[in-house]
């Protein structure tokens, strides 16, 4: 029997997530559904300062909060996408719900291959991305569009980005969609994300449809 646990993160994208799982659930199941998980809460402040890629600091306490869970029957949810490229760094026994590991597959039945991440400055200026996408060609934002993006997923963290915030960036989103594919790499960006267009993939959603399967299948083989 899988099990799901989420890292509990910063509040809001900790929130989005449950909402959206919740959200997801009920659609499938209806009645009075709500999706079954374990909240282990971490202390956002512990680790902030040291993202996104400080390994010796970070490797150790993601270690020892998650030790109690570190099992194979264990589904890590974390809503943090930047994070996994720490996650990447450390022995697990438990498996984690990988937004770039799915982030290929769904791109496998795509065939446009020009990609734009929206993310935090760091992901776009990472060389990270391309140990998982390779095969793709990666179309840099301007200069301003990243620290635009930068700066508005901090705001929403704080929940201090106004409605003209939102609509340059869902704006952007459209422009950017008609001829590549959109990744949005953020969980703060997914919170504010209004698109549906098939052009867009959204590595939030990626991951809460992956834990609602895995869900699914151990109440179809009880």
């Amino acid at each position: 029997m899988k099990h799901l646990v989420i890292l509990g993160l910063g509040a809001r994208s900790t929130l989005f997530y449950q909402k959206k799982l919740h959200e997801l659930y009920f659609k499938k199941e209806g009645a009075y559904a709500t999706f079954p998980f374990t909240l282990k809460q971490l202390d956002f402040n512990t680790i902030n300062p040291y993202l996104p890629n400080n390994t010796s600091v970070l490797s150790p306490i993601l270690q020892e909060e998650l030790k109690v869970y570190n099992y194979s029957e264990v589904r890590l949810l974390v809503p943090n996408i930047t994070i996994h490229e720490i996650l990447d760094t450390i022995e697990f026994n438990l498996q984690i719900i990988h937004p770039y590991k799915l982030l290929v597959k769904e791109l496998s039945n795509i065939k446009l291959n020009n990609l734009v991440f929206f993310g935090t400055k760091f992901t776009n200026n990472n060389s990270y991305l391309s140990s998982y996408i390779s095969d793709k060609s990666i179309v840099k934002l301007k200069n301003k569009e990243v620290i635009f993006l930068d700066d508005l997923r901090k705001k929403v963290y704080a929940n201090a980005e106004t409605s003209q915030d939102v609509i340059i960036y869902n704006e952007m989103i459209a422009r950017y969609s008609i001829n590549n594919i959109v990744i949005i790499a953020c969980t703060e960006l997914s919170i504010i994300n209004t698109s549906e267009h098939v052009h867009v993939i959204d590595l939030s959603m990626l991951q809460c449809k992956e834990s609602l399967k895995i869900i699914t299948r151990n109440k179809s083989s009880e």
